[in-house]
């Protein structure tokens, strides 16, 4: 219960920085953009017995008001407890995806995003001290909903999403192999190739 409230808590928190990040992007002066932005997101997710925490990075390239299409990178921290058999452990993941957000309305997304990640699973049994790593890896798919703006100036998003797959290895489920929800949020900014291209210009000519 207490992680679901951290979660409530920290996602007002991301709330009212994305609301004051959008505002700076929608001020910021923009010249020659080429519709391609970097940026990225938080990830949290957990149960009862599970709490992970990650970083999203993207690169994103918006093609239209309704499409966008990104590259993605993952990597988790994860720590968990298994009451039933006596066991916790940690784990540390990365992964690499891709993914397409569609915009049927101009502030709501649906994402689904493909993507693969590898693991390092440190785990101990608590009635005998015994412990041991493993490495594996896992697909996924990724599809969920969100809730954003996006201009030339840039982006900012929340997103909910659950795995479609089912693969145990897969950095979405607990130790039971439930689903755990993914809370995503994020901010992005432009690459402006115009700006580089007339700095270099003004430079020649001087």
């Amino acid at each position: 219960m207490k992680k679901f409230l951290f979660l409530f808590l920290f996602l007002l928190f991301l709330g009212s920085f994305s609301v004051d990040a959008q505002n700076i992007v929608k001020s910021s002066p923009v010249a020659n953009v080429t519709n391609t932005f970097v940026g990225g997101g938080i990830v949290i997710g957990g149960g009862a017995h599970n709490f992970q925490i990650g970083l999203n990075p993207e690169f994103v390239k918006s093609y239209n008001q309704y499409v966008d299409g990104g590259l993605a990178m993952n990597i988790y921290y994860k720590t968990y407890k298994d009451i039933y058999n006596n066991l916790q452990g940690n784990n540390f993941k990365y992964g690499i995806g891709a993914f397409t957000r569609i915009w049927p309305v101009e502030t709501f997304f649906i994402q689904i995003q493909p993507e693969y990640n590898w693991a390092w699973i440190h785990q101990k049994d608590l009635s005998t001290g015994v412990s041991g790593t493993q490495q594996l890896g896992a697909s996924s798919l990724l599809t969920g909903l969100g809730y954003g703006h996006k201009n030339e100036g840039g982006f900012t998003y929340f997103s909910i999403m659950i795995d479609l797959l089912n693969n145990p290895g897969s950095p979405y489920y607990d130790v039971f192999n439930k689903k755990q929800p993914i809370f995503r949020a994020g901010i992005g900014l432009p690459i402006r190739l115009g700006d580089a291209r007339r700095k270099k210009n003004d430079s020649v000519k001087k």
